[in-house]
């Protein structure tokens, strides 16, 4: 969410927002500004949702999906940076800081290092030892700093592929691929029924996610999250804050 800058457009925040629980709002790097962080965090006061900082690495000419190397030092502190701007101003609304999701390349790059992953997870310990770190499962990362002692949620991500070996298909521009709002949904369906989701070479893969990731920059989001939220509550689930499953 919030990765609009200047006239720059990306995504339908104010359509999004009513749908959803959590919402990851840019931090300035990949994307977004202070106008647009401010607005989004109106927008998720408005409509009871927790918000959390979705750092990027320092790219916005690519949106934060080309890898770079970082140092430990360095990756703390884009954490520390992005996340504390968002947070004040949540703080200047009278809301908390609810998690950290780093975006696109950082996570990749996050996922391969232990190093990488331990400062960033020591960044977050530091700016409130309650904030959860959202990230998809499986990956050594969120060993890593769960054993540091921060919380980590894991996510579904259901408007992307898998591969065989359980990581994200990822593709450079989201939008080329939109994915149906029905067959989310039944990804969804069908992962709270037996905790599995088809890779693309129709091999099951069982994911242990507590939160469902759903892409704002993609054109048919705001339809996609409808659609999901129907079908849910057609089969009896209820769509809450993470606040009420994880302590």
């Amino acid at each position: 969410m919030g990765e609009s800058y200047g006239n720059f457009r990306v995504g339908n925040d104010e359509k999004i927002m009513p749908l959803i629980t959590s919402a990851n709002v840019a931090c300035g790097f990949h994307g977004g500004d202070a106008v647009t962080m401010e607005r989004n965090v109106g927008l998720a006061k408005q409509n009871s949702v927790g918000v959390g900082s979705h750092p990027g690495l320092p790219d916005l000419m690519g949106f934060g999906r080309r890898e770079m190397k970082l140092s430990p030092a360095e990756a703390r502190a884009y954490t520390l940076y992005q996340s504390g701007a968002l947070r004040g101003l949540l703080e200047a609304h009278g809301m908390k800081l609810q998690h950290v999701k780093p975006h696109g390349a950082f996570y990749t790059v996050l996922m391969k290092s232990e190093e990488l992953s331990r400062a960033v997870a020591e960044a977050i310990l530091d700016l409130d030892k309650s904030l959860y770190w959202y990230m998809p499962v499986p990956n050594k990362s969120a060993e890593w700093a769960s054993s540091m002692g921060v919380k980590v949620v894991g996510e579904l991500y259901v408007d992307m592929d898998y591969t065989a070996e359980g990581s994200l298909a990822v593709r450079r521009q989201q939008n080329e691929f939109e994915a149906d709002p029905k067959q989310t949904a039944q990804k969804i369906i069908r992962f709270l029924d037996e905790g599995k989701v088809r890779s693309l070479d129709g091999k099951d893969i069982e994911i242990d996610a507590t939160s469902v990731c759903v892409h704002g920059d993609s054109m048919n989001a705001p339809t996609t999250l409808r659609v999901i939220r129907e079908e849910l509550a057609r089969n009896g689930v209820e769509v809450t804050s993470i606040k009420r499953i994880l302590p």
